[in-house]
């Protein structure tokens, strides 16, 4: 079979023959993946083990396992450390009779797309317009979209603070108080919004 890229090592067990066991060649993860045993024929009790390289990495909580007639058993296997590594998983069944391996290789980058961007795609920089020339430095922005900036909401507020000094000159004092109350709370919140 050929290599497989993804997060699911497929094994299949008991499809061409009593206790034979199918797999790619190769497989490939950036991270934790799982084995799953798809049994097609009568039950059967798999065991399965890392090479010391992968060992070292990687870790399988529960090596032997029974997989009823016609069922799927999903096993993850834990990856602790980051690769590159590259090791081999013995699938064994029959008690050890019949045995099939894949190499594995664990990488942070093993299964990530490389994406080109074409040039067009790339604004145009303030400096450069009208020169012809487009930036090849990507435009970069500050917040997300719909928030303001720090000068706005520093600027709000002052603008609470003033009108909460301009309320102490109100007579009254529940009107007093709950200004100040008001008046605090918005400043938290200006404060808690600019961090």
């Amino acid at each position: 079979m050929a290599e497989s890229v993804s997060g699911t090592l497929a094994v299949h067990l008991n499809r061409a023959d009593l206790h034979s066991v199918e797999l790619p060649d190769s497989f490939a993860s950036s991270d934790s993946f799982v084995v799953e045993l798809d049994n097609h024929g009568e039950a059967t009790h798999v065991h399965l083990r890392l090479d010391d390289a992968l060992s070292e990495i990687a870790a399988i909580p529960t090596s032997n396992h029974y997989v009823r007639p016609g069922a799927t058993v999903r096993v993850p296997v834990r990856v602790h450390e980051s690769g590159p590594v590259t090791g081999v998983l013995t699938v064994a069944t029959a008690y050890g009779s019949q045995s099939e391996e894949v190499e594995i290789t664990v990488e942070p980058t093993a299964g990530k797309r490389r994406v080109d961007i074409d040039e067009s795609l790339i604004e145009r920089s303030d400096d450069n317009v009208g020169s012809g020339r487009t930036s090849t430095q990507p435009t970069r922005t500050t917040g997300t979209p719909g928030s303001l900036d720090r000068s706005t909401l520093l600027g709000a507020t002052a603008l609470i603070v003033l009108v909460g000094i301009a309320l102490l000159f109100v007579e009254g004092v529940a009107l007093y108080v709950g200004a100040l109350a008001v008046l605090v709370g918005l400043v938290v919140a200006g404060y808690l919004l600019l961090y």
